[in-house]
């Protein structure tokens, strides 16, 4: 009988000792200060509890809890994962200047957790690519990943079809009618795509058949409303309530063809051509409205409209930032040409000190907007989007907001935006465990922003490799590219670098390519070839005719013979190549070579009016 007593007294503290000890999580993240991104306030002391990819509870710091794996907080901020509710994978995939890739396949996703993860942005949206990539990147957006963002498309910007826009972008989807609009927007929901992009170049017929449809299907609707073609006014009308880029505001209260010329007058401005052009032109129209009173009444009442209605808009301050000299690196709405700093070579130094002044005024209206009730989100647009997401924040610290108003609308606002707050935005139980620990507080010190973090993706602890592509792009700065690639073949997936894929090499000869490094970029090509046979489907014949062409713009005739020569190395039953080389060598005055090229085009094209011409010509 004493036995037994002993025996049911021995069960009954087992089961009250695990009655205490609780269940056992996947993952928890003790004792940290806790960012409550709806509230805007830190709770400190708290302890996060993972289980697989959702938080599972949240506890006292000083409570008991048993888990697999257990990360110190050591009271460190812990904020929700960042949202970017504007990136363009194009744009981090552009291997060539300003051309697309046909297809993409799984392999390319690795440059969105490249890109974006390392700097805690775990949720994406794409505003823009091309359709062939759909069946490949819809797979993306529905089958998460803890190794990748959270990503979801908005397939192509629709544009109408336009008499003045031969060539549109790749990236975007021509509707020619408001019917084929509505037809559109069903394929896409039958598609499982979600989000849709509407571009500046879609007038107001489509646009409003294409809302109408898109409401049917509960799309989340944005635009990019710019040049007067439709006004954020008119799209509200319509039925928009997120727009891209704060800088579209500009366009909505002046008519910018009327005001070009005057603004550029006003300020002395040479007419450049180029994207580094457009980016400090639409600073300057912002001191613009500054000394025009009536412009700048009507820029607030804009903003109370956008207040009004609930409206939202990204931001997209760091390529305005990079082009003011004002953030710590350089990038813009399009990588190439390789540079470091804005291309402004007719800008005097004067003009360079009023870039900083209109850069500055643009931040005054934005922090003005969103003292009126203006709804921010994050939208970086840019090919380095994760670095410009911390970048942004700082921008937007120095703009006068305050660390808790900036970690929302990093956060929450661009979740609800896009209408999936009920998985991320912010850290609360049954949401997805997508968190950021920083190493410092940027409440201490807003230029913590830049600190390191800790980031968990889905429940899960990332590690990140260095990346091959920007050590070879170190090289090339260098003009030593043949020594990046005897190091890359030394150090390719040794010593914390990752393996390059083909399309990184290809971008990597593009770059050695306009800087002139052109024998270490053929080689690299032809490396390419041999570890990725299957890549030639990624080399672009207008962008090394463009890149040609460029050498030749500035009379380095031999460099273009080299990229026209090449270029018909790639693509030998194009005659349009052969036509550019002809070009070259005339101007280079080899007429033996000029007439043998002139030659080809005509085997290869009889109806080649051009060289017919110029054969007659130089036989003449």
């Amino acid at each position: 009988m004493k036995y037994l007593v002993l025996g049911i007294l021995g069960m009954l503290c087992l089961t009250h000792i695990r009655c205490q000890k609780g269940p056992q999580y996947d993952l928890a993240i003790k004792q940290v200060q806790l960012f409550d991104s709806k509230n805007k306030k830190v709770i400190d002391n708290q302890t996060i509890l993972i289980n697989a990819d959702t938080i599972a509870k949240i506890i006292d710091g000083n409570e008991a809890f048993t888990a697999v794996k257990i990360i110190n907080g050591d009271h460190r901020l812990l904020v929700p994962g960042f949202v970017d509710t504007h990136v363009h994978l194009r744009q981090m995939l552009d291997v060539a200047p300003g051309y697309a890739i046909p297809v993409v396949d799984h392999t390319f996703r690795k440059k969105l957790a490249q890109t974006l993860l390392p700097y805690g942005v775990t949720t994406a949206i794409d505003m823009g690519q091309p359709e062939s990539w759909i069946p490949e990147t819809i797979t993306w957006q529905k089958n998460t990943s803890p190794d990748f963002p959270n990503y979801y498309i908005s397939g192509g910007a629709m544009i109408s079809k336009l008499s003045w826009d031969k060539n549109p972008s790749i990236h975007h989807t021509v509707v020619n009618s408001p019917k084929e609009g509505i037809q559109k927007v069903q394929d896409y929901a039958n598609q499982g795509i979600s989000n849709l992009k509407l571009y500046w170049k879609l007038e107001i017929p489509e646009m409003k058949a294409i809302i109408s449809e898109a409401k049917k299907h509960n799309f989340v609707i944005s635009a990019h409303v710019d040049n007067n073609m439709v006004t954020i006014p008119e799209a509200i009308e319509l039925g928009v309530l997120n727009f891209e880029h704060f800088f579209s505001t500009m366009p909505s209260i002046l008519n910018i063809n009327e005001h070009w010329r005057p603004m550029k007058t006003r300020f002395g401005l040479p007419d450049g051509n180029n994207i580094d052009d457009f980016s400090t032109s639409t600073l300057f129209f912002f001191k613009y409205i500054k000394e025009n009173p009536e412009l700048e009444t009507k820029l607030f009442a804009l903003f109370d409209l956008l207040a009004a209605e609930k409206a939202t808009i990204s931001t997209a301050i760091h390529n305005f930032g990079a082009a003011a000299n004002k953030t710590d690196f350089f990038s813009s709405f399009s990588k190439f040409p390789l540079r470091d700093a804005v291309d402004l070579p007719d800008f005097s130094k004067e003009q360079l000190q009023e870039l900083q002044e209109a850069y500055s005024i643009m931040m005054d209206y934005l922090k003005i907007a969103h003292d009126k009730g203006v709804e921010l989100r994050i939208g970086t647009d840019t090919d380095q989007a994760g670095k410009a997401m911390i970048s942004e924040l700082v921008l937007l610290y120095e703009a006068g907001l305050d660390i808790e108003e900036i970690l929302q609308i990093a956060t929450l606002n661009g979740a609800k935006a896009m209408k999936i707050d009920h998985l991320y935005g912010s850290i609360a139980v049954g949401k997805q465990a997508d968190v950021v620990l920083f190493d410092k507080n940027p409440f201490d010190d807003y230029k913590n922003f830049t600190s390191k973090k800790t980031v968990i993706k889905s429940g899960k602890v990332l590690s990140f490799k260095k990346s091959v592509v920007k050590k070879l792009v170190q090289f090339i700065k260098e003009d030593n590219l043949k020594k990046g690639l005897d190091w890359y073949v030394s150090n390719h997936g040794k010593n914390d670098y990752d393996t390059a894929q083909a399309y990184e090499f290809i971008e990597i000869s593009y770059y050695a390519l306009q800087k002139e490094q052109l024998q270490e970029a053929k080689t690299l090509f032809e490396f390419t070839q041999q570890q990725f046979p299957d890549c030639t489907y990624m080399y672009n014949e207008k962008a090394l005719n463009k890149i040609g062409y460029e050498f030749l713009k500035a009379e380095k005739n031999a460099s273009a013979i080299f990229v026209f020569q090449f270029n018909a190395s790639l693509f030998p039953d194009s005659y349009n190549v052969y036509d550019s080389l002809g070009e070259a060598y005339l101007k280079n005055n080899d007429k033996e070579g000029a007439l043998k090229n002139y030659k080809k085009p005509l085997e290869l094209n009889p109806e080649n009016t051009n060289a017919k011409e110029m054969l007659g010509t130089i036989g003449s």
